[in-house]
């Protein structure tokens, strides 16, 4: 006779704690172990995810598992644990009670086995999701209320910190470089005063690394010179936050810089709520903006703003790697302008960029049609040193048809307000009577303003200036010709809108007036 021994049941726990629990307390997660343990599990499937997601790791293990037949009985603390939706509570239920599997809840003596405990998970269930519901609601009145009075988000940029819900720029001292230790720091190795090691502050390394990209015009190679100036290596932090780490990867780097709170704005509504605990990134023109906020604690103004954005642009269309000079002072190769501008005559497609030896050496370089010997009849390339001449001669004609205007309007041409105050002062300066050394360099001063403001090209002013008025400031080749190519991309990308090419000449230059 053969007597069948009943064989041990496979009983398992689920716990799981949100993140935001785990951070109040650390031990919440622990703690239901132990109790599940203390219950009778002999394994346990964990996750640290808020209950509103259904696809956490450790629950479709579990749920697979289950639906292999290797569990028996299923023991959670609360009904809450498993989800909080109620269609998702519903769904594990059936798969328990088709396959044949007890779910027992500890804290509110539930058990599957019976119809009360069915009844009684349900009635449950309906609640974690009517107070999952209330919990939104209270955030969403939250972050309302938080945008009602301008607050600073609870989470900012690298390079700041809040104080009373207002941003402000980060003034702790941060790190010392070798180079700039004092002579004595071996002394200093239990000093508690750390302002005598000659540290930089967050706000001054935050700085000089927006200086840094300003030189390198691409976020990769700012980021190696960051990096190789600061000593830092690659660690494995997912990103700049308030544990006041210093990393960056080049997506994290673009989008501090583009961050509207180093120019003194606040910034809402950046992300969108897709339910079940889920994000995605609101496009920018949906956000709302508060301009202001903090201006006494920027870090960049608004028109250095624009030329990061220029230079993201810019260098998205074909990248830094293709426009960039190794060498030399400027950041950019000859005709790196010249990219995403280029268009085809015949098919309006965009131009790509090639390269061919000299017989003599050296290289010149121009632009083909893509689709040539593939549909577009438009087979010979034009030279890039063509299409600068092109330009420069549509712009110089563009320049001096401006001014004949201008002069033949009865209307004369307005001067700028800044101008106008420019010679208002240096108007009254001249009024005084003797001469002052200090006087003198204070008029020598406003005199050069006057003419950068008259002519742009110049100084930096330029990027303050209109299409129009750039153009009108270009009367003449010279001016042009003797542009860097750093000064090309920054000048042309924002006056040129498309250049057309046909059998190795210019068709047409359009620019953006």
């Amino acid at each position: 006779m053969v007597i069948k021994l009943e064989q041990s049941k496979t009983i398992v726990g689920y716990a799981r704690v949100s993140s935001r629990e785990q951070a109040v307390d650390s031990h919440a997660l622990e703690q239901q172990i132990a109790r599940l343990k203390g219950a009778g599990a002999t394994e346990i499937f964990q996750d640290i995810q808020s209950g509103s997601r259904d696809n956490r790791p450790a629950l479709k293990e579990l749920m697979k598992s289950i639906s292999e037949g290797n569990i028996d009985e299923v023991i959670i603390t609360r009904i809450d644990r498993i989800a909080r939706s109620l269609p998702k509570l519903r769904e594990c239920i059936e798969i328990f009670v088709n396959i044949g599997v007890n779910l027992r809840v500890l804290d509110q003596a539930i058990d599957l086995t019976t119809s009360q405990g069915k009844l009684m998970v349900n009635l449950l269930g309906s609640l974690a999701e009517w107070e999952t519901d209330l919990l939104s609601e209270r955030v969403r009145h939250g972050k309302k209320y938080r945008r009602d009075k301008q607050a600073a988000s609870e989470s900012y940029p690298w390079g700041y910190k809040t104080i009373s819900d207002k941003y402000q720029l980060n003034e702790s001292q941060f790190l010392c470089l070798i180079s700039n230790r004092p002579s004595n720091y071996r002394e200093l190795y239990h000093e508690t005063d750390v302002t005598k090691l000659n540290a930089l502050t967050v706000k001054e390394i935050a700085r000089d690394c927006i200086d840094i990209f300003f030189h390198a015009k691409a976020a990769t190679r700012a980021l190696k010179s960051i990096f190789q100036k600061y000593g830092l290596a690659k660690i494995n932090y997912r990103r700049n936050g308030t544990d006041g780490k210093f990393h960056w990867t080049v997506t994290g780097f673009t989008l501090w810089l583009s961050n509207p709170v180093l120019c003194g704005h606040t910034a809402y509504l950046q992300r969108i709520n897709l339910g079940k605990g889920k994000r995605k990134k609101n496009q920018r023109e949906n956000w709302e903006f508060v301009y202001n906020t903090h201006p006494e604690h920027r870090l960049i103004t608004d028109e250095e703003a624009l030329e990061i954005q220029q230079i993201l642009k810019f260098n998205s269309k074909k990248g830094p790697i293709t426009n960039s000079e190794l060498n030399g002072t400027n950041s950019y190769r000859e005709y790196a302008y010249q990219s995403g501008l280029v268009f085809c005559a015949e098919c309006s497609s965009k131009c790509i960029t090639k390269s061919a030896k000299r017989k003599h050496g050296g290289k010149y370089y121009y632009f083909a049609c893509r689709y040539a010997r593939m549909g577009c009849i438009n087979l010979k390339s034009t030279r890039k040193q063509n299409i600068e001449d092109a330009l420069i001669k549509t712009l110089v004609q563009r320049s001096q048809a401006l001014t004949s205007e201008s002069e033949q309007s009865p209307i004369p041409q307005e001067k700028s307000e800044k101008l106008k105050e420019l010679e208002s002062r240096l108007d009254a300066l001249e009024k005084i009577q003797g001469f002052d050394p200090d006087l003198e360099n204070l008029k020598e001063k406003i005199r050069q303003q006057i003419v950068e403001e008259i002519n742009p090209f110049i100084s930096d002013s330029i990027m303050n200036k209109s299409t129009e008025e750039i153009i009108r400031a270009g009367n003449n080749l010279a001016i042009w010709h003797t542009l860097s190519p750093d000064d090309k991309v920054k000048i042309f990308q924002q006056i040129v809108y498309r250049i057309t090419v046909q059998n190795g000449e210019v068709k047409e230059v359009a620019l953006k007036i």
